[in-house]
């Protein structure tokens, strides 16, 4: 189930409303009275679909990702990908990265391929700093990656960890037994390559 809202003409006036993929392969939009307002088809076999910003869905096959528009029922994006497990977006909603199992796909918000990293071991989690640059966690390390598709080692890990949140050099995340984490992390090596990347020589 996908929550979304819009504005109905008054100002300062939200009605919210959600979606619901259901066993016949169809979305349904209801309002609050749970009452079916729309239904619409999807235009690929769906195993499960993600929010991708107001109206919009991720929908996610065995070999593809589609970003749909509900409310004009029109495929916006297509990308052939591995079979895909999360999907997280960057905080302003303009890039977005696609975990497979030994996949990270970086994409921008319509589906445009950026770059893939693979890794021989299990992607685990990720999230986005502030910068741009997708962290991310394998069974025994943080790593980080770039828009341009370089990648290197954070730091090394003694468990398994899933990221909630990057912020600066702090990394929140959960252990194995469902803990909050905090871990400290050194960002220099990722903000030099991304100041190099960006052309930001003060800063270098």
């Amino acid at each position: 189930m996908i929550w979304f809202s819009k504005y109905e003409g008054k100002r300062d006036f939200v009605l919210p409303w959600f979606l619901i993929y259901d066993c016949m392969h169809q979305v349904l939009v209801k309002d609050m009275k749970n009452d079916i307002t729309k239904k619409c088809n999807l235009p690929v076999p769906t195993s499960d679909i993600f929010y991708a910003g107001t109206g919009n869905l991720l929908c996610r096959s065995e070999d593809k990702v589609v970003l749909f528009d509900v409310q004009q029922r029109s495929t916006l994006g297509e990308l052939t990908t591995p079979f895909v497990k999360y999907i997280v977006w960057s905080h302003d909603m303009e890039n977005l990265a696609l975990l497979s199992k030994h996949a990270i796909i970086i994409t921008n918000k319509k589906l445009v391929h950026k770059c893939t990293v693979h890794e021989t071991i299990r992607v685990k989690s990720g999230g986005w700093d502030e910068s741009g640059v997708f962290i991310y966690t394998t069974l025994n390390h943080i790593k980080y990656c770039l828009p341009n598709g370089d990648n290197g080692i954070v730091r090394t890990l003694d468990v398994p960890i899933y990221i909630t949140r990057v912020l600066k050099n702090t990394l929140f995340c959960l252990d194995r037994d469902g803990k909050n984490r905090v871990i400290q992390i050194d960002p220099t090596e990722y903000s030099f390559k991304l100041a190099l990347l960006q052309r930001k020589y003060d800063q270098v």
